[in-house]
């Protein structure tokens, strides 16, 4: 009986040193990003907040390599993104616009956001975009 004990125990250990091993602080990159359709909450850029009107949506997709972001005035941002789950950097390159106006003072925040952005916060529930000035662009998954 006592050497069934025993065993039960080294078997939990190993279980248990097994799981501990396993599990990591990483961020499952793909499960945040990829899959889901983002809509921006808030843009923060020099300590000042913006939030769109309730009726303009700025939305934003992940595919494993490119992002597409749309603006209500049918604005198009799209480029190369990259993230690590370990370091929770956050990079975008060859980033292309098109139709952003002038007074689309949300819109060119993004990009410049996009064009600086250092790393990001979040889960599959929400985002942050962030550059090291703390501006920042905050998403959330409808």
């Amino acid at each position: 009986m006592k050497e069934i004990a025993k065993t039960t125990k080294r078997i939990i250990f190993v279980l248990a040193l097994i799981t501990i091993v396993a599990c990591n602080n990483s961020d499952d990159i793909n499960e945040i990003f990829i899959g889901h359709n983002w809509k921006l909450t808030y843009i923060e850029e020099e300590g000042i907040r913006r939030w769109p009107s309730q009726d303009k949506r700025y939305d934003l997709t992940f595919t494993e390599n490119y992002f597409n972001a749309s603006t209500p005035g049918g604005g198009k941002i799209n480029g190369r993104w990259f993230a690590d789950g370990k370091t929770r950097e956050f990079n975008c390159s060859n980033i292309q616009t098109e139709s952003i106006g002038a007074n689309d003072t949300i819109g060119i925040q993004m990009v410049q956001i996009f064009n600086k952005a250092t790393s990001y916060e979040g889960d599959i529930h929400y985002i942050q975009i962030k550059t090291e000035d703390n501006d920042l662009m905050q998403f959330y998954n409808r």
